[in-house]
């Protein structure tokens, strides 16, 4: 039977052995993108819940994931989400941080936006919010509109052009011919 220290020991040595982000390729790219939660998939960057379930994923190093009340995509839990989980409910086993309320906050750690565990009330490192999405675009229907109504004039013109041609070529003639001089009905 194992005790919490050697589940400990256990927990440092898989987590030195796993890949960093950068050595991930092929197919586990997409998994990792579409299939765990990212920072972009936060509502405002962060969010409070409760975690329902702590599973692991892989087959050469297994990556702890935590399902958060509320989110759709199962997180995974970097070394330092484990050990803010170890200090929170002060047990190495998954199995003590089911129930915990738990904070996820997308922050910017050297240059990459990454998610975070938080304790509830706890400081930290200040939400990431991209420069794109703390900017609400702003429709411009104005432009569109006008741009509807200039097609519709010019449309209407045209249609009056070709119906009244005889007529405007008639006035076109009699205004070059007569330059100056005021066009005779």
């Amino acid at each position: 039977m194992t005790d919490k220290r050697t589940q400990a020991l256990r927990l440092a040595a898989e987590s030195t052995h796993t890949p960093a982000r950068s050595a991930i390729s092929g197919r586990a790219v997409s998994v990792i993108e579409r299939y765990r939660l990212q920072p972009d998939d936060l509502p405002g960057g962060e969010w409070e819940g409760r975690i329902h379930s702590v599973n692991t994923q892989g087959v050469e190093a297994l990556t702890p994931l935590a399902f958060i009340e509320g989110l759709a995509k199962p997180m995974a839990l970097s070394d330092e989400d484990m050990h803010t989980l170890l200090r929170m409910t002060d047990s190495p086993f998954a199995n003590d941080w089911i129930g915990c309320k738990v904070v996820v906050r997308a922050v910017r750690i050297d240059a990459q936006r990454v998610l975070r565990l938080y304790a509830p009330g706890m400081v930290g490192l200040p939400v990431d919010i991209p420069v794109a999405a703390s900017r609400p675009r702003h429709r411009r229907p104005w432009l569109a509109v006008s741009l509807l109504l200039a097609l519709i004039a010019l449309s209407v013109w045209l249609v009056y052009a070709v119906e009244q041609r005889t007529l405007l070529w008639a006035f076109l003639q009699q205004a070059v011919t007569t330059p100056g001089a005021p066009p005779t009905p």
